[in-house]
């Protein structure tokens, strides 16, 4: 028997996991993740293409280190002072002159500002790898699992097939990926923390809401370039710099779907020769999540913020030398809003079944339109304060 059973290690769930065990030294926690210490990408939606990552750690192993603060009122954290406790806890800095870019540096004259990012830029090599490989210098939630508590145990390759209460003990039933032997582990609390996708998918086994899975946001996202001979933007870090605008950001990064696409007319051309900004926008939460349905499209609102951005950034890459404008297609790398605060989870992060919680991007009310990984955190330490 378990006190807290947490299923999914993504941000929310590494930080929950660390948060308990700091708090109950002498309580059993139990941490269920599908994946394992592999970077491995999901890609599913229709009109829009969706990413997310099944690891321990989650997407945030694939995070190119972004620490921009988003606004969490509508979930009730209102205390700048946390947001000052996690940058000092995952090292937060701006990225320094030694480490942007020399071409993105045209980007001052457009009023850019220096992405705060966790990542140590005095062994940082700029290899433009973040969202690729694991690497020593950059901070990932795997940190938060390195834990000494006898009581405590991480599973990964652990697949939920679902979660069952009787009386006041909660089942949590599935199966070992790699053995095929069913599992079910009992509990008095558990925290549900899959992400945007998973986390409906896993409580549609216990929960008869009508808004489970609805509301589905991506931060949908592209990037626009073309060809500037030697900026060597693909050895860089990504998104060094950033400007938000009205309902968008734009952000210098590099773009292998980018460069495939330009290779085809340009034989010529390398990788160090392709430049590209990228426009992500807060979508409207239209989407949704239905077993293993996943749809997600892109709404009148979402195509007006879309060519402003678009429009906007392809101005500056003209400025800067580029002739010929290319785009990759619509992506979308931050799903959430499908346990929405109000509709699925209330204040404290719990659903109508007491003592059944959800922490993670899915109970964001609506997109905040921000790399969310030190929002998620913040929301972790909250609960773990409440539980």
């Amino acid at each position: 028997m378990y006190h807290f059973i947490i299923i999914g290690a993504g941000v929310g769930g590494c930080t929950l996991f660390k948060e308990l065990n700091e708090k109950y030294p002498n309580k059993k926690i139990l941490l269920l993740e599908m994946g394992d210490r592999r970077i491995r990408y999901n890609s599913t939606g229709s009109e829009v293409q969706i990413l997310y990552i099944t690891a321990l750690g989650g997407s945030g192993l694939g995070a190119v280190g972004n620490a921009m603060r988003i606004d969490l009122r509508d979930i009730g954290i209102r205390d700048r002072e946390i947001y000052e406790e996690i940058e000092r806890e995952l090292n937060v800095r701006v990225v320094p002159d030694s480490h942007i870019n020399e071409r993105s540096r045209y980007l001052f004259r457009y009023r850019f500002k220096r992405t705060p990012k966790f990542i140590d830029f005095n062994r940082c090599s700029s290899c433009g790898m973040c969202a690729r490989k694991l690497c020593p210098y950059k901070w990932t939630p795997l940190r938060f699992l390195n834990m000494s508590n006898p009581y405590s145990k991480v599973i990964p390759n652990f697949y939920v097939s679902s979660i069952v209460k009787e009386r006041d003990i909660f089942k949590v039933e599935g199966y070992q990926l790699l053995t095929g032997r069913k599992v079910t582990f009992q509990g008095e609390k558990v925290i549900v923390c899959g992400g945007g996708i998973n986390s409906p998918r896993v409580l549609s086994s216990i929960l008869d809401n009508e808004h489970l899975g609805k509301n589905l946001f991506v931060d949908i996202f592209l990037t626009v370039g073309g060809v500037l001979k030697n900026c060597n933007l693909d050895r860089s870090v990504p998104m060094a710099l950033y400007k938000r605008y009205d309902r968008f950001l734009l952000s210098p990064h590099y773009s292998l779907h980018l460069y495939r696409a330009i290779k085809e007319e340009k034989r010529d051309v390398s990788s160090g020769d392709i430049y590209g900004i990228m426009v992500k926008i807060g979508d409207e939460g239209k989407g949704f999540v239905e077993g293993n349905k996943v749809y997600k499209g892109v709404t009148e609102r979402d195509k007006r913020i879309l060519s402003k951005g678009i429009k906007k950034a392809s101005h500056i890459l003209e400025d800067m030398g580029i002739d010929r404008i290319y785009r990759t297609v619509l992506r979308g790398s931050h799903p959430g809003g499908t346990c929405a605060m109000g509709k699925v989870v209330d204040k404290n992060f719990e659903t109508e079944v007491e003592d059944l919680y959800v922490c993670d991007a899915s109970v964001f009310p609506e997109s905040p339109g921000l790399p969310p990984i030190l929002g998620i955190v913040a929301m972790g330490k909250k609960l773990g304060g409440i539980l």
